[in-house]
């Protein structure tokens, strides 16, 4: 939840459905189940543990837009040109990712320390030289989809395929078998979202609108709530109000990102707060031009002090994990802006 997230061509959908690797017949909907190839014959009494044959290793069987994907049920060597950080929130430590396009998200030190650079975009030699046993992309990496595919089974899952944090949990962890970790992980966000309300009720007061301003080098656009720098954790979790163009343009219409000019703040940023974004490249010089404008002076925000700084890289980045620490960044912004 998602680095930013990136957009993807319109009209790619996918869902995935796990089936038994042993030839069920149950429903797309079944919850995956797992399958240990074909069992022994002979009883305990005529084998012996030392002339006994290993176990095969279980596996599920993912339905996909590119066809039926049997996969180990416990893989050990995970390699995520994307998704790493909602990997690792089930509990799937990947062993290499993405470092100049995904990785470094704060939250996530301690997990991308044990991951390798598969480059940006991913490089299928690198990929083929750590002997994965399970391989998981996006469109980034769709292109190169069948050379991945003939190096280990790989996991083709559309960014479209969800709409927000919680469905791509949820969704990865019935594409993987790991239901109770994504549960786990949703108990863990509802949570963290009540304490988090609790937390900013005497600085907040309920239906408190805010806008996100993202400014890029000359660009300056509204954001929504899933296109990360705490989109999710403003809107969805903190319950702060989106004003009806921010809802209309960026969160109802999926574009998460509406351009708009300086003339426009007063029309559209006249809200409770403001968090603005900055992005590599952009200058100090650029975002003066907006601290120092006539127009931004009369907004109300600005005129309660009410602006707040969101890092880039602290706030880009919008998986499970990274998400939950924003949420504590973002509370602690709203209480001391009320001091």
């Amino acid at each position: 939840m998602l680095a930013m997230k990136p957009w993807l061509s319109a009209g790619v959908t996918a869902m995935l459905f796990i089936l038994s690797a042993c030839g069920s017949t149950a429903a797309p909907t079944a919850a995956p189940t797992a399958s240990t190839g074909a069992a022994a014959s002979a009883s305990p009494a005529a084998v012996t543990p030392a002339s006994a044959a290993p176990a095969a290793a279980k596996t599920l069987v993912a339905k996909t837009t590119k066809g039926d994907v049997t996969i180990p049920a416990e893989p050990k060597r995970v390699v995520a040109a994307y998704y790493h950080g909602t990997l690792a929130a089930l509990g799937m430590n990947p062993i290499g990712a993405s470092k100049e396009w995904w990785m470094g998200s704060p939250f996530l030190k301690e997990q991308e320390a044990k991951m390798e650079d598969i480059g940006s975009p991913a490089s299928v030699e690198k990929v083929a030289s750590m002997n994965p046993d399970l391989i998981v992309i996006n469109g980034f990496a769709e292109e190169n989809y069948d050379k991945l595919s003939k190096i280990a089974p790989t996991v083709f899952i559309p960014y479209n395929a969800y709409k927000n944090v919680r469905e791509e949990v949820k969704l990865l962890g019935d594409t993987f078998g790991r239901q109770k970790e994504a549960e786990q992980w949703l108990a863990k966000y509802e949570q963290k979202a009540k304490e988090s309300r609790e937390k900013i009720k005497g600085a907040v007061k309920e239906g408190e609108t805010a806008v996100i301003i993202n400014v890029r080098e000359k660009k300056i656009s509204f954001l929504g709530d899933n296109y990360g720098r705490g989109g999710e954790v403003i809107y969805n979790m903190l319950k702060l109000k989106a004003p009806d163009f921010v809802q209309k343009e960026a969160i109802d219409s999926g574009k998460q990102l509406v351009e708009f000019s300086m003339e426009m703040l007063s029309q559209y940023a006249n809200v409770d707060h403001i968090f603005i974004c900055m992005n590599e490249g952009t200058t100090e010089a650029q975002v003066k031009e907006i601290l120092e404008s006539p127009i931004w002076k009369t907004l109300p925000a600005v005129k309660n002090n009410k602006v707040h700084m969101l890092d880039y890289k602290t706030f880009l980045h919008y998986d499970p994990i990274s998400i939950l620490g924003q949420a504590d960044l973002i509370t602690d912004m709203l209480v001391k802006s009320a001091k």
